[in-house]
């Protein structure tokens, strides 16, 4: 994408080839897209997708760049409380319900980080989403530790831990509730986790 995978520095060809792609995954899903698909979007040619990438996963993994940044600048500043901040993070990365085409972008992530083993460059971008919110929940804790908001923790194994009931919590909205079925339950777990942290 580009050397620091900032949204911003991308040209419009590359931005307009982004945003194609968001569409036709809503419409189609992983496992049925094409390259096809994502031209019928492109208001450019598909031989313009075919200068910028040689298939159909390549293409993908730089669009899994872009939802990272895309999402990282959507989270809320240090002006909020770091505890609020980590409720917001918690809504953002599982809402309580899905519509239909939001879900079928969501699912066509998933299905790209399980073909992690089989795919080198969807492993290594995933890593890189691993490690940019385990950075981020880090922050948080410290932030809040230091604040008073959180009780005596570790920071870093509270990231950890966080990074993965929300990892998992999403695997499991992605597998077992239909879109607009309420995760509820599951945010509750969560919602537990961060009480049992924060300073009474």
């Amino acid at each position: 994408m580009t050397q620091n995978g900032d949204p911003g520095e991308l040209g419009p060809a590359k931005t307009e080839i982004m945003e194609a792609t968001y569409q036709a995954l809503q419409k189609h899903g992983y496992d049925n897209l094409t390259i096809q698909d994502i031209a019928d979007e492109f208001e450019n040619s598909r031989t313009l997708l075919y200068y910028h990438y040689d298939g159909r996963d390549e293409l993908l993994v730089d669009f899994l760049e872009y939802v990272l940044y895309e999402f990282l600048g959507s989270l809320p500043d240090e002006k909020q409380s770091a505890r609020a901040e980590l409720e917001t993070l918690v809504e953002v990365l599982l809402p309580a319900t899905l519509d239909e085409e939001v879900y079928r972008v969501q699912l066509a992530m998933f299905e790209l980080r399980v073909n992690g083993p089989h795919d080198r460059d969807a492993r290594e971008q995933y890593l890189r989403v691993d490690s940019e919110l385990k950075d981020l929940l880090e922050d948080i804790f410290t932030r809040g530790l230091e604040a008073g908001e959180f009780a005596d923790i570790e920071p870093a194994v509270e990231a950890e831990l966080f990074l993965s009931l929300l990892t998992g919590t999403r695997t499991r909205r992605l597998t077992v509730y239909d879109p607009e079925e309420s995760i509820h339950e599951l945010r509750n777990a969560i919602n537990t986790q961060i009480e049992r942290i924060s300073s009474s």
